[in-house]
């Protein structure tokens, strides 16, 4: 999501809501990522403001589920 043109996302919330959710998941990263309790603190604060602006970054969404998929089965070194 850090990096995705999500264009779905892009039709919804426009080129600064698009960089509003690549800068969020740069947040989630830098925190350590969903595996951290930062990282996972940081994901949580996004997908709250994600849900209260009603963006839904459905071109993210499967990338998004695999990668954490991959991460909770400690398949490092994968992706």
């Amino acid at each position: 999501m850090s990096t995705l043109q999500d264009t779905e996302l892009l039709h919804t919330a426009g080129p600064i809501g698009l960089r509003h959710v690549q800068a969020g998941a740069r947040g989630v990263l830098e925190a350590g990522g969903t595996a951290t309790e930062q990282g996972a603190a940081a994901l949580t604060v996004l997908d709250t403001d994600l849900q209260a602006r009603a963006w839904i970054p459905r071109g993210s969404a499967p990338l998004l589920a695999g990668t954490l998929f991959l991460d909770a089965s400690g398949a490092r070194g994968c992706v």
